[in-house]
């Protein structure tokens, strides 16, 4: 069974001054069996709201994954937008989904684009990287570096996942040197005004049984590292999520961005 309670009196969201230098034995991060178990649980469901001529507004982290989730469906259409401007006039391409679980992304461009050839590659975490070779063995999953850089890509996406690396700069360079048509990094958690800050996240409600540490970006410092990369900012994203932070030093946004090498 899934663990569904948070720790008594803990908020989902917290804000942690001390940065990702706090310690506590609860902060086991993403790469947990309970993690994989759950997406696991819900791939079937899942692959279920994509079939037929339906509205494709489905969020895998939901427990109950529906088809009508205007938030999804409106993440979902940036990607085919990302997805249609990467592809060009291709009927094949390849694409590195940098934290993509075990597919969804696959998926749901296999749904959008019936026509196009993804080879697609996922880099995850060596539990999520085990089940999504369990639950789509055509596909390429990775758990290293190595093996996912070790070839170029006309699309490179990180959908919920740089601001998860302590050196995000570093990962941002790596992700840019491998797009050699576009990098897209979406449902990043912004701010405008205050310094880069770290938040908690207890992710017990989505069956995670994990708590883990991420980044809420200030937007300028992104772009500069962005552009530091040698990337263009070619198309802007809202994305509709919400952080409700207590303690905040200001309210986070969601955003994606698609970039071209400059």
């Amino acid at each position: 069974m899934w663990r569904r309670a948070r720790p008594p009196g803990a908020t989902e969201w917290a804000f942690e001054p001390q940065g990702w230098d706090t310690e506590d034995p609860l902060l086991k991060g993403w790469n947990v069996d309970a993690v994989a178990r759950a997406e696991a649980e819900r791939w079937a469901p899942f692959l279920a709201t994509l079939s037929g001529p339906g509205p494709v507004g489905v969020s895998h982290e939901e427990t109950l994954p529906v088809r009508d989730d205007v938030c999804a469906h409106n993440t979902i259409m940036c990607f085919a937008y990302v997805l249609a401007r990467a592809a060009g006039h291709r009927d094949a391409m390849a694409m590195l989904d940098w934290g993509g679980g075990v597919g969804h992304y696959y998926q749901i461009g296999r749904t959008l684009f019936p026509g196009l050839r993804l080879d697609y590659t996922c880099k995850e975490l060596p539990a999520m990287a085990r089940t999504g070779r369990e639950l789509q063995p055509a596909l390429r999953f990775v758990d290293s570096e190595t093996a996912a850089f070790d070839r170029p890509y006309e699309l490179v996406m990180a959908s919920s996942s740089l601001h998860y690396a302590r050196d995000w700069t570093r990962l941002l360079r790596t992700l840019a040197g491998a797009a050699r048509g576009h990098l897209y990094v979406t449902r990043l958690p912004l701010i405008e005004r205050n310094d880069s800050f770290v938040v908690r996240q207890r992710a017990y409600a989505y069956g995670y049984d994990t708590e883990y540490l991420g980044w809420c970006l200030n937007r300028g410092e992104f772009l500069d590292a962005a552009a530091s990369a040698n990337m263009r900012l070619e198309r802007e994203f809202l994305i509709d999520e919400d952080f409700p932070v207590p303690g905040a030093p200001e309210p986070i946004g969601c955003r994606g961005f698609l970039f071209c090498p400059a």
